[in-house]
Formats: structure tokens, sequence, C-alpha cells
């Protein structure tokens, strides 16, 4: 498809959603344009059929349930470096714009007031809430300024399907760079932004947060003697192990190599030693084959450290107890769960 061709279904798929989110009375937000956008282009079979599920249901769909698709299906972070390429892209897009509708026949002096106003906004260190503002104010001031004429109509469905197009690309760009390629589980880099965040809410709030830390046992030997792909099929296993025990809430990451942590919001600590003590028992039951002998692997097990957060502690003293945790159960023998001290006052 060239990109005119893309340029014409990304209009003709606005034209589709925006009709069906005023039908089923969706608030008219940057994420849950995303989620109806998405919808209408026909390719995320699960997030149609999460959506039909829900507009078979209810007559309208509440703000909780739009909320919810989007978090399902759309990660919501900003990479900063994406964002500033994205800065500089929506610059470029408002400006063109400005132009054409400051030369235009059927252009209002409002529309240009409004616009212009929009691209004033734009400094170094917008913030990614910031450019959904914006993102959602040129869509409100397009769709205003359609009734115009037929011309200014067909420019405008065009710009909005470039920002549409700016906005995936950030979405893409962000997903990429946070995410374990071999895993598909976030990777350190958004383990250690969110447990960052998650410390300084737990110190504002005073909600529970826990930490497991874990990892393979004797996982050289599987490579040494199998290699390395047979070890990544491991890793993959255990991947999906860990992320199907635990809620959507939760984050499960891959800390390097062979070692994963998962970050328990609003949990306890004793539900955290169950948690980890299932694990522990799920991938000890697995018989994991080569796939291309079929030849067992044995027994893979391991090992566990648990760790409750301690209010004004810090991100790296809990990190280094959760870590100190794991190697107590290194010590006991492996395959074994262990609970963290209290940090030392």
């Amino acid at each position: 498809m060239d990109y005119n061709e893309y340029q014409e279904k990304a209009a003709e798929y606005m034209r589709l959603a925006v009709p069906l989110m005023n039908k089923n009375g969706v608030a008219m937000t940057p994420a849950n344009y995303a989620v109806w956008y998405e919808y209408v282009s026909g390719g995320n079979a699960a997030l149609i059929d999460a959506v039909d599920v829900l507009v078979d249901g209810n007559e309208r769909l509440t703000d909780k349930q739009s909320r919810a698709l989007y978090e399902r299906f759309f990660d919501r972070e900003k990479d900063q470096a994406a964002l500033l390429e994205m800065r500089q892209d929506l610059q470029r897009v408002l400006s063109e714009l400005l132009n054409f509708v400051s030369t235009g026949s059927a252009a209002s002096k409002k529309t240009t007031q409004n616009l212009l106003s929009i691209i004033n906004k734009l400094h170094p260190d917008i913030s990614r809430e910031e450019v959904h503002r914006m993102i959602e104010s040129v869509l409100a001031e397009t769709r205003l300024s359609m009734s115009n004429s037929s011309l200014l109509t067909e420019r405008l469905n065009t710009t909005t399907a470039e920002i549409q197009d700016l906005k995936k690309d950030l979405e893409d760009a962000k997903r990429e760079a946070k995410t374990d390629t071999l895993t598909n589980l976030a990777n350190r880099k958004a383990f250690d932004e969110l447990l960052e965040k998650a410390t300084h809410d737990a110190d504002a709030s005073g909600l529970e947060l826990c930490m497991i830390f874990c990892d393979l046992d004797f996982f050289k030997n599987i490579n040494d003697k199998h290699g390395h792909l047979v070890g990544d099929q491991v890793l993959k296993v255990v991947a999906t192990t860990l992320k199907a025990s635990v809620k959507g809430r939760d984050l499960v990451a891959r800390y390097g190599g062979e070692e994963f942590a998962i970050v328990l919001l609003n949990t306890s600590l004793d539900n955290v030693k169950k948690l980890a003590d299932n694990i522990r028992i799920d991938i000890a039951s697995k018989r994991i084959q080569r796939k291309d002998t079929r030849e067992s692997l044995g027994v893979i097990t391991m090992s566990f450290g648990v760790a409750r957060y301690f209010p004004a502690e810090g991100r790296e003293s809990f990190l280094q107890r959760a870590d100190r945790a794991l190697y107590m159960s290194k010590r006991k023998g492996r395959n074994a769960v262990s609970e963290a001290p209290p940090p030392v006052i």
C-alpha cells in the first residue's frame, strides 16, 4: 500500500470511528479515539471481540469500560526520544494546516486563531499529556472546520490521519524501547522506571508494595549442554508462566539473563509468598523438550526472593533486599522461596 492509499484509509477510519463513539456514548478523548480507530480498522481481532461484548451488553459504555479497553490493548507510557520526534512532526503538521486554512476562502478567523494557539503551546519540554491534549484539540477543531468546504474537509481528513499516524509511531517506538525482544516482557529500563514510580507512590499513599525476584537454577548447564537456542526456549516458557500468574496491574520484567522480577501493587506479603511458591511449583512441574529432537530437558527449577517495601526505604534498598532473599534461596539448595528481612534503619 502506498502513502496516499494509507492516508485515504486513515481518513475513512476516522469517519467511521467518530459516529460509533457518539452512538455508544464514548467520550472524545485521545485514548478512546485510539481504541475505536483500531476497532474500525479491523486489524486487531482481540480488541474487536472485547468491544463487541461490551457494546452488546450496554446501551452506553461507561468511562471505566472505555479506560479498561485502552489499558488492555495500548501501552500508555511514552519514550522521551520518540516524544521529541513526535513534537517536531506535530509542529510541522499544525503549521501546514494553519497555512492552508489561513489562505483558504472558507477558513474562518476563529479557526485560524485556535490553531495558532495550539502551535504556540509547543515547547521543548512538552509532556505526554500535553501532546495528547493538543491532538484532541486539533481533532475537535478539524471536525468543526469540516463543514466549511469540501476542499477543506479533504485536506483536514489527511492532516488528521497524519496526526494519528504520528501517534501510532510514538506508541510503537515506546513499546519497542521498553520491551525485551526475546520474551516480550518489560525490559530492565521499563522495570527501573516503574519501580522508581511505585516506591514514590507507596511513600505518598502508604499502599502495599511487594516484589518477587527470581532466576533459573543451573541455567548455565542448559546452555552448555543444549545450546543458547534451547536456553532461549526455556526463557520464553518461564516468561509466559510468570505473565500468566499475575494480574494486569502488576509488572513482570526480564531483569537480565535468566533473572526475572515482578512488581506487585496493593498485594500483601503473605499473598506474594503464596504466589511465588505457586509459580515455583508450576515451573518445576513442566517438562520442556527440545523442539528439534524432542529430548527432555529434565526438571527446570527456579529460586525466589520476596520483599515488602518499607516506607521511605527507597528503590535501591528495596531491590537489594529482594536480591539478597533470592540468594538465601540459593543457599538453601535452590528451588525455594525466601522472605527478605526488614531494612536496617
